[in-house]
């Protein structure tokens, strides 16, 4: 086996050496590096983090904001939509209030116009009254020279008493005298319009309630008859029968009990309206 020298395991060993530095050199160089490098990932990473942090942070205002946006415009809407109705409802409220005030100007010409008509109306009823009240008046004075009449609210009666219209006993018959009365009462009448007559008839309280109605009644419609005979208009003319029920006087005699036999002829203005009581037909 050959001998290595000196010189040259000096060399080799130096040369070890100068490997070894420079291997530990080259370590300590790259555990530098990645230790720097370790470190500024750390902090990219910190970085990172810090930036996602913020980002989510700005999102969430974001997120935040938007919904408030959001419910600002839905606030912002419904007071619109509700700044419309109101317009809307002021509108109509004022088209309201000129309407009325249209109506109300039409109401109050109406009332003119209706105040004015009912002065026209009741001065010319006034004026048709007095003309009436002066032919009922006429009518009265020359009636009062063949039978007794009184006013009464609603017109005129006339009463035809046994004294000057007599009727048989128990009978309903007209005597000659009856008709020579009846036809000037008739032609009295016919001269007149606008009345209409109403005929009661009376008897005293001899006999029986049942039986005096009854003859009361015919003896009325007998008048009624002659009337329309002597040319009234049958239309005009009513009857009704009071038998003993209405007498002007107490039956306590025969002079009394032949004043309550009798015959009432009621005439009323039909052509205007009376206030005042129901025709006095003696009760």
């Amino acid at each position: 086996m050959k001998r290595i020298s000196p010189a040259v395991g000096i060399a080799v060993l130096v040369l070890l050496i100068i490997i070894g530095l420079l291997s530990y050199l080259g370590y300590r160089r790259i555990h530098t590096t990645e230790a720097r490098l370790n470190a500024r990932i750390d902090a990219l990473t910190t970085q990172v983090n810090d930036a996602t942090k913020l980002a989510e942070e700005q999102a969430a205002a974001v997120n935040a904001a938007s919904v408030r946006a959001n419910e600002a415009a839905a606030r912002a809407e419904i007071a619109a939509t509700g700044r419309k109705q109101a317009e809307a409802n002021a509108q109509q409220a004022q088209t309201a209030a000129q309407q009325a005030e249209a109506n109300r100007d039409q109401a109050l010409t109406a009332a003119q116009q209706a105040a004015q008509q009912a002065a026209q109306a009741r001065n010319e009823m006034q004026t048709m009254r007095q003309e009436r009240e002066q032919e009922l008046n006429q009518m009265q004075e020359a009636l009062n020279k063949v039978v007794e009449t009184h006013r009464t609210a609603n017109g005129m009666v006339m009463v035809l008493p046994e004294s000057t219209f007599r009727f048989p006993f128990d009978s309903a018959e007209l005597s000659q005298k009856n008709r020579e009365l009846l036809s000037r009462v008739a032609g009295i009448l016919l001269v007149s319009k606008g009345y209409g007559l109403s005929i009661f008839g009376y008897t005293d309280d001899t006999g029986s309630a049942d039986y005096n109605q009854k003859l009361s009644l015919r003896r009325a419609e007998a008048v009624r008859d002659y009337l329309v005979h002597s040319g009234l208009n049958p239309s005009i003319i009513t009857v009704k029968g009071y038998g003993k029920t209405s007498p002007l006087v107490p039956d306590t005699d025969a002079p009394s009990r032949a004043k309550n036999r009798r015959v009432e002829i009621a005439l009323t203005d039909s052509s205007l309206t009376f206030t005042g009581v129901a025709p006095d037909n003696g009760k």
